[in-house]
């Protein structure tokens, strides 16, 4: 059976807007001016706890960490928070830099308070913010993720209520449960 035209100018109008549209970025978009350099991808040759990991490039990793996976180093997180800043504005922050404190595959989503497990180095770590005296004024956790060969910050705010079930009213009691014939659950 041979197409018909009507079919051939469909399908290749079906192809031409398929090749017109455009799709969506999947990680927000980085400004060219605030990416200098790159950071290197870096994985602890292995994870002992109480043991404090080495980048190849003496650099150290969070000192608690979970398993073996991609993680920022210090210099790479506080990098990532000075891109996040900006050199103008990060004089007049309260904090002049960041300390991991702890960190696991996964981000923190900021509306559930849920991990969510990506493919790529995505990880959620437990973050000191560092006054320029030394002193600690706070831990956050923060979300890295590694995006045109550099490590992102993004802060995450979540929920800090008690869950909605952790106080609620029980169930009645049913005096008579124990005749039989009676519905289980009602």
């Amino acid at each position: 059976m041979m197409p018909s035209a009507t079919m051939i100018a469909i399908a290749i109008a079906l192809l031409l807007c398929g090749c017109s549209a455009s799709m969506p970025a999947a990680m927000p978009p980085l400004a060219a001016t605030t990416v200098i350099g790159s950071d290197t991808l870096h994985t602890p040759s292995r994870v002992v706890p109480g043991r404090l990991e080495y980048a190849p490039d003496g650099s150290t990793f969070a000192p608690l960490l979970t398993e073996r996976f991609p993680y920022p180093t210090q210099s790479d997180a506080n990098a990532a928070y000075l891109r996040l800043v900006g050199p103008a504005t990060q004089s007049g922050t309260a904090s002049s830099s960041i300390r991991l404190f702890g960190c696991k595959p996964g981000a923190l989503d900021g509306r559930t308070a849920r991990i969510t497990r990506y493919r790529g180095p995505v990880v959620h770590c437990a973050t000191d913010r560092i006054d320029s005296d030394g002193r600690k004024l706070g831990r956050d956790t923060v979300n890295f993720y590694y995006h045109r060969a550099v490590w992102v910050m993004q802060p995450v705010d979540p929920p800090r209520a008690a869950v909605s079930w952790r106080d609620r009213e029980g169930s009645p009691r049913d005096l008579w449960w124990w005749l039989p014939g009676r519905a289980r659950y009602q």
